[in-house]
């Protein structure tokens, strides 16, 4: 039987191959800052081509550390199951993790007690740092983790912070303020939002940079028209069904997530109306709707870069700088829309 070839490449094969030091491999393997960009990449790049692979259980012995990230994420398997945002994002997470020698460890409402508290996991060595997607106000999770001193990246979040706590998020009052502006150049005026609970970080901010815009375009948005909702098809649908038995009805209704724009869709079939549906795009909403403008998030760059700080934070022992992305929207014509400003 022909042995896999990656479990026989090593550090010097790579230094050979890169014309490098292993000892430059290693800190480029190892998550240091102080090899350049370019340096790096070469070096990963020869690491894909080998299809090298860490033997984790010996590096975990030297450095006393599992080489594993949990995922955590708060939505319900009703979510998690259904979101196409889910695929996008633990892609980049598993994609750079991987490149830096660890594993991912997924853990969600319903797959059992660790999942409830993923400080568990770290106390009980099976990840050394985790991603927390979505945090509340005031959120126990994060508590939690700052209290047990643990490694760990979040999006946005304006509590009491902790010294191994970094945020990255893509900039959800941008991408709000962005969809405003787009609808409103584009002669919509009666217009309605389908976001997040009130608990979500993420839903209050979308909500505030799409209100700002309907403020400076001088929009009134009464608040029978904003609907805060779990994320899932059916409470988006039902929250768009009552939206447009409304008088007048919206010509257009933003949605802020990348799998309640489905629900709000099939709300706008069912009723038989032309009302645009401008939401956070996914390859099935553009296999299924190839020219309706959407809001494109990076997903899987947002992976990459939370699994990339924490393991640096991981390895460094201090919290990596915080990080924001931005959505662009592309239009049925695909190009992309320029407002004025960011908010």
């Amino acid at each position: 039987m022909q042995q896999d070839v990656g479990l026989m490449v090593t550090t010097y094969d790579i230094a050979k191959r890169t014309g490098l030091n292993q000892s430059t491999v290693s800190r480029v393997l190892s998550g240091s800052t102080l090899v350049g960009s370019r340096t790096s990449q070469r070096v990963l790049a020869m690491c894909r081509q080998l299809r090298y692979v860490p033997n984790l259980q010996a590096r975990g012995l030297k450095t006393q550390r599992t080489c594993a990230l949990a995922v955590h994420m708060p939505q319900g398997s009703q979510t998690i199951l259904a979101d196409p945002f889910v695929p996008a994002f633990l892609s980049g997470v598993s994609l750079q993790a991987s490149a830096l020698g660890y594993s991912v460890v997924l853990s969600y409402p319903g797959a059992g007690a660790p999942a409830a508290n993923p400080s568990l996991l770290v106390k009980s060595r099976l990840a050394d740092g985790v991603i927390h997607t979505s945090p509340t106000r005031d959120d126990p999770v994060v508590a939690s983790l700052i209290r047990n001193k643990i490694p760990f990246v979040t999006g946005r979040y304006d509590g009491k912070t902790g010294p191994l706590m970094v945020c990255v998020d893509i900039d959800n009052v941008h991408s709000g303020y962005q969809a405003g502006k787009f609808l409103v150049s584009r002669g919509h005026r009666t217009i309605g939002l389908v976001t997040e609970s009130k608990e979500s970080i993420v839903g209050q901010d979308f909500e505030k940079g799409f209100l700002r815009a309907m403020s400076e375009a001088g929009v009134r948005v009464p608040p029978e028209r904003i609907k805060s909702v779990p994320v899932t098809f059916e409470a988006a649908r039902q929250a768009a069904r009552e939206m447009l038995s409304q008088n007048p009805c919206p010509t257009a209704i933003a949605v802020n997530t990348a799998l309640t724009v489905f629900g709000a869709l099939e709300a706008v079939r069912q009723a038989k109306m032309k009302v645009l549906v401008l939401g956070v795009a996914s390859p099935l909403l553009t296999s299924l709707y190839p020219h309706l403008p959407r809001i494109q998030a990076p997903f899987e760059d947002l992976g990459r870069q939370m699994a990339g700080v924490l393991i640096e934070t991981i390895r460094t022992g201090k919290a990596a700088a915080t990080k924001m992305l931005y959505t662009k929207i592309i239009d049925r014509d695909e190009t992309i829309f320029q407002e004025e400003s960011k908010p």
